[in-house]
């Protein structure tokens, strides 16, 4: 589970903003997004692959979306929970690495999954999409997966955490298999 878990979330919606009323809130998460690459250069656009619960995982901000008053923050990676990893994942760039081609069938065709942080408004009903201003080169970026439409997964880094490189082993998120 995250810093912030279902019960707590659902307490922070209902308060709003303590200091102007207002009842749209900012998130900003870290979440799954998944890259088509070819030959290690991204062909296509990004693609979320995370459900609510992985988005209520990454939470490590939530603020007004009138006043922008924080109401909830954690400076603890929201990956691990690592004390203050959080400034370790924004300040760092990816040292995942990004294959040109898959280690197993040689396809120069895969898809790359990482952390990355992203901002989503929730006004009541549904969060809407999560947006990033991140790129694969940009801090903040952090693969962690490797998958081909042939072999499956083929790679994933388990032996520390993606975000801030804290030694696992790591916590299971929600639904992971």
């Amino acid at each position: 589970m995250g810093t912030l878990d279902k019960a707590a979330l659902d307490a922070v919606i209902a308060a709003g903003c303590t200091a102007c009323g207002e009842t749209t809130l900012t998130f900003q998460t870290y979440v799954d997004g998944l890259i088509p690459l070819m030959a290690g250069e991204p062909v296509g656009k990004l693609k979320w692959v995370y459900n609510g619960e992985k988005f209520l995982d990454g939470i490590f901000e939530i603020a007004c979306g009138r006043c922008k008053k924080v109401v909830f923050t954690s400076p603890d990676c929201p990956r691990c929970h690592a004390v203050g990893g959080l400034a370790t994942a924004l300040a760092t760039e990816n040292s995942y690495p990004v294959p040109t081609a898959c280690p197993g069938c040689e396809s120069e065709e895969v898809r790359y999954i990482a952390f990355m942080p992203a901002r989503a408004a929730y006004e009541g009903k549904r969060a809407e999409k999560a947006r990033t201003s991140v790129e694969m080169h940009d801090r903040g970026f952090h693969g962690y997966r490797v998958d081909c439409k042939v072999c499956g997964t083929v790679a994933e880094l388990k032996t520390s955490c993606p975000l801030c490189a804290a030694k696992g082993p790591l916590r299971e998120r929600p639904d992971d298999d």
